[in-house]
Formats: structure tokens, sequence, C-alpha cells
């Protein structure tokens, strides 16, 4: 087997598509045109913000669908968001991950039980949980919580802890147990004790968010995440070039909600418009990983298929003999044998050819090697012109060949010796001498037994010598009864 045949194998199965660090938007860096079409994104969010903040105090349309059509959309992007991220971790034991991962699950787990605590949603005029304050609080609750993901985020890519270092298998759990805490201190008092929460909301107005310092209080830490994920990483990555974009959506949704100030205004609903990109930003970046990802894999599929057949190719060659190009001995049996079992189907009967030269020696010591090559040459060339389709021929030795017909047992014997005689004279067409002696041994497709075979062929033809050469002999008269 050539090297390069094997190399090639070697390429084909130590690089899977999943072992690519390019598979992975958290470590591949981002490109220009990527870069661009994440600031053309910013850019259209701040600028059609911008346009509509004087606006956002106007009451807008009340759309009944609107809002369970957005917290239906919100809750399943950052499911499906935490799910990817989570078993992306499991995959690549990137530890940075797991901090996105936490806080796309807080903010899931809030915006799940928010959407309960909405009045009119489930039950009529009234909520399922909570009361007047809770769905305010779950909102300032969910875009802290996101922000606070990506602080943990940007700063292990400077610091991981040492839990992370030497048990990153545990990190997961740790981190989910933490989570949960979290969720549920921050649920208990919004909906058990929510009477006795700060009022941030009057009958649909939010104004309080603003007059009480919670708002710009929480714009500030959107604002500083990302600043400190540019500063910590330039948005060097796909990832963090994506979780940039999240944190501006996320930065006008606040400033549009509060300057909006009440429920169904035209800031509130721009407000839930941005909220949702920054929801989507990450999901829709990971499905087209995952999309790249299946595109690589069928490519790295198909070049493995290839390179696998052209192994094969290779190793039958080598498994053919260098000067005539017929198979040798292994690969002739491993031919034969797949031609006897498709014959099997059909119930029928095998011969095999075993072809000795006569006078080859003579041509080699008088002529020259070369001369004896180019018979052998020759003598290929003959069985190939005299053979069937189906038919095997194969070089076992310096001048022995063997053949491999299969037919009906009715004809077995007639079609061997045909092809035998056929052989016998162009042989001895070749001239200088050269002829062939021919042993044929026949069976039952179902009882063969190769190495048997080849013995009985083996003394037919040395028999046919015996005989005065050029000449074709069948073994085994009795058994040559019984198949015709």
């Amino acid at each position: 087997m050539t090297d390069r045949a094997i190399n090639a194998g070697k390429t084909a199965f130590s690089k899977p598509a999943w072992h690519h660090a390019s598979a992975s938007p958290a470590t591949r860096l981002a490109t220009g045109d990527q870069r661009r079409r994440a600031l053309w994104a910013c850019i259209g969010i701040v600028v059609a913000t911008l346009l509509l903040l004087p606006l956002a105090a106007f009451m807008g349309p009340r759309v009944p669908a609107f809002l369970p059509s957005y917290q239906t959309a919100t809750v399943v992007a950052y499911v499906i968001i935490t799910y990817l991220i989570f078993a992306h971790y499991r995959a690549t034991r990137t530890l940075d991950l797991l901090y996105i991962g936490g806080g796309c699950f807080y903010c899931a787990g809030i915006l799940i039980v928010q959407f309960l605590a909405l009045p009119d949603m489930f039950l009529p005029q009234r909520a399922v949980l909570g009361g007047a304050q809770t769905t305010i609080w779950l909102w300032v609750f969910w875009h802290a919580g996101m922000a606070l993901g990506i602080l943990l985020y940007a700063a292990s890519l400077r610091w991981n802890p040492a839990l992370a270092t030497r048990h990153p298998e545990r990190m997961e759990q740790v981190l989910m147990a933490v989570v949960v805490v979290a969720l549920v201190t921050s649920l208990v008092p919004v909906i058990v004790f929510h009477e006795q929460l700060p009022q941030l909301e009057d009958n649909g107005n939010f104004h309080r968010v603003v007059t009480s310092g919670i708002g710009p209080f929480l714009q500030f830490i959107i604002a500083l995440t990302l600043l400190i994920l540019w500063q910590v990483s330039r948005f060097k990555t796909v990832l963090q070039v994506w979780l940039g974009v999240a944190l501006v959506a996320l930065l006008c949704d606040t400033s549009i909600t509060m300057a909006g100030g009440s429920q169904f205004s035209v800031g509130w609903y721009v407000g839930r418009c941005n909220a949702l990109i920054s929801a989507t930003a990450l999901l829709l970046i990971y499905l087209r990983e995952m999309n790249q990802v299946y595109l690589k894999t069928v490519q790295d599929a198909r070049l493995l298929a290839l390179n696998n057949a052209m192994l094969e190719v290779k190793m039958d060659q080598v498994r053919l003999d260098d000067l005539t190009g017929l198979p040798s001995r292994s690969l002739f049996l491993e031919l034969a044998e797949t031609l006897r079992s498709s014959g099997l189907l059909n119930q029928q009967a095998v011969a095999l050819l075993f072809i000795d030269l006569d006078g080859f020696k003579q041509i080699n010591d008088n002529l020259g090697h070369d001369r004896g090559d180019t018979v052998l040459v020759e003598v290929a060339a003959a069985l190939r012109s005299v053979l069937r389709d189906s038919d095997i021929a194969g070089r076992v030795g310096g001048d022995e060949f063997v053949v491999c017909l299969v037919a009906t047992p009715a004809v077995i014997k007639a079609t061997a010796t045909a092809v035998a005689s056929r052989v016998v004279s162009r042989v001895a067409a070749i001239g200088d001498g050269i002829g062939c002696s021919i042993g044929i041994a026949l069976c039952q497709a179902d009882s063969l037994e190769w190495d048997a075979a080849l013995r009985q062929a083996d003394e037919a033809m040395y028999q046919a010598k015996r005989q005065g050469k050029s000449r074709f002999t069948v073994y085994g008269h009795s058994l040559l009864d019984e198949l015709t």
C-alpha cells in the first residue's frame, strides 16, 4: 500500500467535523463580513430606537395577541439557546460558555414565571402567580440576569475559578445549582411577598422604574457589561460579536421602554421588539453554526467515502501483478469466491483452469528475461481476449496462471474445455516455441473448496504435460460425469 493512500485514509479518519476548532462560534475568529453585519445590525437597532424615542410616550393600538406572542417567542428562544449552549459545553468543555448558558437559563426561568404572572393570560381578570408588582420586577430581573451572565463570561476570559480548572466535568452541575438558587431567591420575593415590594408599576404605568433609580442602574449594568466585554475580547470571535449585538439591543430595549413609561405605548412595543432581537441574536448564530457543522459533516463524509474508495483502489492495485496487471493469488481467490457466491444463488457449477507455460524457461535462457516478460504480458492479453466478462483470470506464479469460470452444470464442461482450447491456441500463436498445458477442475458451487480445487487443477495440468504438452486435461472424470 502506498504512503499516499495510507495518509489519505488517516486524514479522513483523524479529522471529523466536530473536532475542528473552526466549528465553534466561541473560538472561531469573526471575519470582516461578520463584523460589518453585526455593526450594521447595531446601527439599525440604535437608529430605529432613536428615531422612535420622541414618540415613545404615545399610546399605540392595544393588540391582545402581541404580548402572549412576544412572551412565547422570547421564552422559546432562551430555552433553545440554553440547551444548545450546554450541549456545546458538553462537547467542547469550553468553560466560558457555562456563564452565558447560566444567564440564558436564568432568563428562561424568569420569563416563564413572568408569563404566568401576566393578568388575563391564563385566568380571566387575574394572574396565575404573584400580584401587581410581580411582572415589572421580573422584567428587571431578567434584564439584569442576562447582563450578569455575559459579564461573568467576559470576566472568565481573564480568570477561571480553581474548581473550573481542576474539575470541568463538575462545573455544569455547580452552575445549574447556582442558577436554581438565584431563581428561587429572585422569585420568592416577587411571588410570595409582592405586596411588600417597592411599587414600580401602577395600572400599567411604570415611570417609577426611572424615578426610583432602578431603571438607570439597570442600564448602567448593561452598558458596563458591553464595555467590559469589548475591553477583554475586542469582539474577536463570532460569539463575542453577537453578544455585543445582544447587549446593544438590550440597552435600547430598556431605554425606549422606560421612555414609553406605560404598557401598550410606542416605547413599550419597540422595547419588546428589541428584547426579542436580543434573545434571538444568540439563537440565530447557533442555529447557523449547526447548519454549518452539518454541511461540513456531509462534506467530510463525502471526502471520507472518496478517500476510502481511493484506498481500496490502491490496495487492489498493490494486489495486482505488476507485470501483467492480473490479480495476484490472494486477490484472485477473493474475486473467485465472490463470483462463486453469486453463482451459488442459481445452483451453478465452477470450473478452475490451472495454466502452466511450456518452453518458458528456454525463452528466458535463450532470448533473455525481457523477452520472457513480454511473453507473460502477451499470455495475459491472450487470456483476456478469450474470457467472458464474468470470468476471472490471475497470475499465481512465475509462468503459472489460473482462470475461474461459472456456468450451469449442464454446460460447465463444454464451457471450460472450449475456453481451454482457445487459450492453448492463442498462447501457441505467440511464437518462439511457447505453449501451455491446462488442468481443469470442476465442482458444484455450493461444495467448492478452493485449495482442493487448485490441487486438482494442478494435478490435471501435470497430466496434460505428461501427455505431450500444449493441451488440456479435466480432473476427476467421475465427478465430471456427475456434473454433466
